[in-house]
């Protein structure tokens, strides 16, 4: 990645609203219904202002660009770094077939088309290619991107709230909106209480990019702080909208968004206009996305090729920008893949909406991956006392246990309520088919992670002899 220290505070906080604000996961947040209300403030003080904190402060005490693979390597050593490694980066490759599934029903949405699986697959596997391309651009273009995304999503959450918050008030509400309703419950929506979590993870990637930031001492924790808050509201904000307009039952976690606009807004000329440049915005903010996260996850897995935790192939990085290549393209194959398991399940299962399936798989590799973050932080606090903390958590250690034990708890507990939810029926189809993914990607990862270490020791012997 290039050197050059250009990306500001708004910049940060820019790539930080872009990364972790997501549009696709707004409807499956809405469809746990007014109780997601209650969650999100819960888990904005449990789970997400924590998560900012600790990576705000390992991320100006740890410059390295590998960010969450350097952390738990200094912490824990080269076996759970290399695994963390393949999980962040597959986690990845395995959500962007996802997000353009979700891609490929709104354009269809917009032009009045209804698209089948095997169209959506390649519409979903063209686009996959040309963001992989796209993510190897110098990095200034590439924040660039990611503002625009980030201007885009807060506009569309802005109107999506408002507009269907004034449909609600003037029209009645679609769902009751008591007091007691938004109180934290399980309800039927349960099953999509991950998504909240999922919803704000990506601090580390502004960690990740530190050394291209002006002042990243200084800017880092404000802008995690900040963007915390802007992120919540926002979020708040969009699930409130579509709840204010659309039935629970009624619901899609495709194509929620666009649906509830074209309720906010009507039928008529006019306002199908406003929905189709709305949607078209929508749209890109799912590109800006993924290009935002491959600035991270790509550069990450460079750093874990360059420590010898994944293989040396991942090493690849354009002659010109800098930015990583070998993982982009790899980030297309994977892709590929993904949508070719996507038609098989299709035609074995019968089942065309296999959205939530299709995101899972990459959504579950995302929340295991962090599971060793957050120890990672408490051993390094309590144990590397030299080093040089560009930000502290204020409140001491019982304040950094908080921070590490709650975070790490809610998300064992996320990665089993992607599974089964107290007192709903385990569905035994979802789980043999994502859990069949999973373990290929696992057992996947073990055999390049052994390649890492067979590669990691010739090089050291190498190093042995020279040195002889």
């Amino acid at each position: 990645m290039s050197e050059k220290k250009s990306v500001s505070m708004m910049g940060i906080l820019l790539v930080a609203v872009s990364s972790i604000l997501v549009i696709d996961t707004v409807a499956a947040s809405a469809i746990i219904g007014p109780s997601a209300i209650g969650w999100w403030v819960l888990f904005f003080f449990v789970f997400f202002l924590p998560y900012g904190l600790v990576t705000a402060e390992l991320g100006t005490t740890y410059k390295d660009e590998g960010a969450i693979v350097d952390w738990v390597n200094r912490a824990f050593g080269r076996g759970s770094a290399a695994r963390v490694s393949w999980l962040y980066w597959v986690n990845y490759s395995l959500w962007v077939p996802a997000v353009y599934y979700m891609f490929a029903i709104i354009a269809a949405q917009l032009m009045g088309l209804e698209l089948g699986p095997f169209a959506i697959a390649i519409f979903a596997t063209a686009m996959t290619w040309l963001t992989s391309y796209i993510a190897t651009f110098d990095v200034e273009r590439l924040t660039w991107i990611a503002s625009l995304g980030a201007i885009f999503k807060s506009v569309i959450m802005v109107i999506l709230g408002v507009g269907g918050l004034y449909v609600g008030f003037t029209n009645g509400f679609a769902n009751p909106f008591t007091i007691w309703d938004t109180l934290p419950s399980f309800g039927d929506g349960g099953t999509y209480l991950p998504i909240i979590i999922f919803n704000v993870m990506g601090f580390e990637i502004i960690a990740g990019a530190a050394s291209t930031f002006k002042d990243p001492e200084r800017d880092i924790p404000k802008a995690t702080v900040l963007g915390g808050i802007l992120i919540t509201f926002f979020y708040l904000l969009a699930s409130l909208g579509i709840l204010a307009v659309i039935p629970l039952a009624e619901i899609s976690d495709s194509s929620g968004v666009i649906d509830a606009f074209q309720l906010v807004f009507g039928t008529s000329g006019g306002a199908q206009i406003l929905v189709y440049v709305i949607g078209v915005m929508v749209l890109y903010t799912l590109v800006s996305n993924v290009v935002t996260w491959a600035m991270g996850v790509n550069q990450t897995v460079v750093y874990a090729a360059q420590q010898g935790l994944m293989p040396k192939m991942f090493e690849g990085v354009s002659e010109k920008t800098g930015m990583p290549t070998t993982a982009s393209w790899a980030n297309a194959w994977m892709g590929t893949a993904t949508m070719v398991a996507y038609l098989v399940m299709v035609d074995r299962t019968g089942n065309e909406d296999l959205f939530w399936n299709v995101f899972s798989l990459g959504a579950i590799g995302l929340l295991a991956s962090y599971v060793m973050m957050f120890p990672a932080f408490l051993k390094l606090r309590l144990t590397d006392k030299e080093a040089v903390r560009g930000y502290t958590i204020p409140g001491g250690t019982p304040v950094a246990v908080f921070c590490s034990v709650v975070p790490t708890l809610i998300l064992l507990g996320g990665l089993v309520f992607f599974f089964w939810v107290p007192g709903s029926p385990m569905d035994m189809e979802y789980f043999y088919t994502v859990g069949a993914g999973l373990l290929i990607a696992v057992i996947g990862g073990e055999f390049l992670i052994a390649k890492a270490n067979r590669e990691h020791r010739a090089r050291t012997d190498q190093k042995s002899v020279a040195a002889e």
